[in-house]
């Protein structure tokens, strides 16, 4: 969980601004505490506040390209970043080994194309600075894992606040909304364009595929091993229910495979923290002597 906020056209002095943006992007430091960033170029602000995950000792946000002509700050994470980077057409320089700085590349060949091959939990904005007036591009994951919020200025209207949380945006802005799940946001359209149309909304649609529960369990022991992607110590919250026990279940064994195989034999190189960090730690929330609690120690 990283914070990000970012001012799109500012009608005033954006250099004399910036002080006032740390002042607002300062509010959401408890999202990420192990660095503050922040990039003035023209008359856009974008800074964030890092939690670090993937890239410790080099994935200072925000992000650049070559020639600094686009400007991303992301909160979320990209777990296909590594088929993301191998499916580029062209040569690109990647200053961190983020998996954050595959958003920034793509969106160089693919344009908000770059969204849909997004596998992720995410929230993002990007400035791209190679046109006149410069494109802002922001977008949210498909069912808003993460949060978003977009605001305005009803007497300059032109300027757009983005951030992770309303407390950076409600002593500047007259006017605030939520950024919807499953769309992105393009200056150039001056609207939200929504980008996640799955099959599943049609009503009319009548599955037909029988149950299958090998591929039912094979799907979810996928979906927690891409969850581990970290290079830190995680570990998982336990409510005492069938949920939170057989995702705890799920990690715990797959830490015991990542630590006991070689590099080569790990499926997922993004998951080393299960190698250097082999034993899973749990938290639990609950009232001394609650049968959830007992239920969660039990797990544990």
């Amino acid at each position: 969980m990283c914070g990000i906020f970012a001012v799109y056209q500012y009608w005033g002095d954006a250099e004399a601004y910036r002080q006032r943006c740390l002042e607002l992007s300062k509010k959401l430091r408890h999202r990420g505490p192990d660095w503050s960033g922040c990039i003035v170029a023209d008359n856009h602000i974008f800074c964030h506040e890092r939690l670090a995950i993937v890239g410790v000792d080099s994935g200072a946000q925000p992000l650049t390209n070559e020639d600094e002509s686009v400007i991303l700050t992301v909160n979320g994470e990209i777990y296909n970043h590594s088929d993301i980077e191998r499916c580029l057409k062209q040569p690109h320089t990647f200053k961190t080994r983020s998996d954050c700085e595959s958003i920034l590349h793509a969106y160089t060949e693919f344009d908000t194309d770059v969204i849909n091959k997004l596998d992720g939990m995410f929230a993002w904005a990007l400035i791209d600075r190679r046109s006149e007036p410069a494109r802002l591009i922001a977008a949210r994951d498909p069912i808003g894992i993460t949060t978003l919020y977009i605001g305005r200025v009803s007497v300059h209207p032109e300027t757009l606040y983005i951030a992770s949380e309303l407390k950076s945006l409600n002593e500047e802005c007259d006017f605030i909304e939520e950024f919807p799940p499953g769309c992105y946001f393009d200056s150039r359209v001056g609207d939200f364009v929504r980008y996640f149309k799955p099959d599943w909304w049609d009503g009319d649609r009548i599955p037909t595929s029988p149950v299958d529960y090998k591929l039912l369990r094979g799907s979810l022991v996928k979906a927690v091993r891409k969850r581990m992607m970290c290079e830190v110590p995680f570990g998982v919250l336990l409510s005492g229910g069938l949920d939170s026990s057989l995702i705890a279940s799920i990690a715990a064994r797959e830490i015991r495979r990542i630590a006991q195989s070689s590099v080569s034999d790990v499926e997922d190189v993004d998951n080393r923290a299960a190698r250097h960090y082999p034993r899973l730690h749990s938290f639990s929330i609950g009232l001394p002597g609650a049968p959830d609690l007992i239920a969660a120690r039990k797990v544990a």
